[in-house]
């Protein structure tokens, strides 16, 4: 599926390569004991369980038996993970030179011959980068950030969304109603529904417009674990996680064995489209959510 945040293209892989003749290294293309000492474990930031799963996005339709069948995907569904020391992995599924992975409306998306992966590490202050699929180059670039850019990763990734809907509320009646905790998907979450109704014949309706507003949050995780928009009686978009394990697996969080791995000297460049990508961290209402 493909998400909302810009994807890095082959181009910006090509250039990170091709960079490598360019820019200084140490031995072995590996940085120098003084480049590569990691700040404290104190200065590293941990917020939530370690966790992997699958974030999703889906135009669902609610059926007369009470299943739903899906109609579309907002996005592609993409890979998230944390673990213990807090390094985030993220895919960012899509379009990198190949237009058939752009269409992720099927209720099955293809899979896509590559696609790009990341890890921010808070430790090191870096971000790995490099791609994966069947058609993937096997080379992976570490690439420095800046004190700025680790505070924006950090922000992006423990400071969770306010999740509120723009709604035009002019003649709606808006209620709010605590739902409990349940389970979703092995995690404890508590749920709050905000419910828009417009009154009959407010414009020309015969019958009440209710669409509602329903999140769920999981404090001790620090996550949004699911977003419910639309009318409960027709369609509704649904974005959250799913496939979750509390146990992520560590191969994850680095490149793929026999990848040649390249650092960069520099610090703060060419990292523009991962700390886009980890904007959308979390789960949030989709873009057409505040259109039904």
């Amino acid at each position: 599926m493909r998400t909302s945040t810009i994807t890095v293209s082959t181009t910006f892989i090509l250039a990170l390569a091709n960079l490598s003749a360019q820019q200084p290294t140490s031995n072995n293309g590996k940085p120098t004991v003084e480049e590569s000492a990691p700040p404290s474990a104190s200065d590293a930031v941990v917020t939530g369980h370690p966790f992997s799963a699958i974030k999703y996005a889906r135009r669902v339709k609610e059926l007369p038996n009470g299943k739903q069948r899906i109609l579309s995907n907002e996005q592609f569904p993409v890979q998230l993970a944390r673990d213990a020391q807090g390094r985030i992995y993220m895919q960012d599924i899509g379009p990198l030179g190949d237009p058939d992975c752009n269409l992720p409306q099927p209720p099955e998306p293809e899979v896509c011959p590559v696609w790009s992966a990341f890890v921010f590490d808070p430790l090191t202050q870096t971000i790995t980068h490099w791609p994966e699929g069947e058609r993937a180059a096997h080379s992976a670039v570490v690439l420095k950030l800046s004190a700025a850019q680790v505070e924006d990763a950090e922000n992006s990734t423990s400071a969770m969304p306010a999740n509120e809907l723009d709604w035009d509320t002019t003649g709606a009646i808006i209620t709010k109603q605590d739902l409990g905790e349940k389970d979703i998907e092995g995690i404890q979450a508590a749920g709050v529904r905000t419910t828009n109704t417009i009154p009959a014949g407010h414009f020309g309706n015969k019958q009440p417009i209710v669409t509602i507003h329903e999140v769920w949050i999981s404090q001790e995780m620090n996550l949004v674990v699911k977003i419910i928009d639309g009318d409960p009686q027709n369609e509704e978009t649904i974005s959250g996680l799913e496939h979750v394990s509390l146990q992520p697996d560590p191969a994850l969080f680095q490149p793929p064995d026999g990848y040649e791995i390249q650092h960069r000297t520099s610090v703060g460049e060419y990292v523009d489209n991962d700390m886009t990508d980890l904007a959308g961290w979390f789960v949030t209402p989709s873009p057409s959510a505040s259109q039904n």
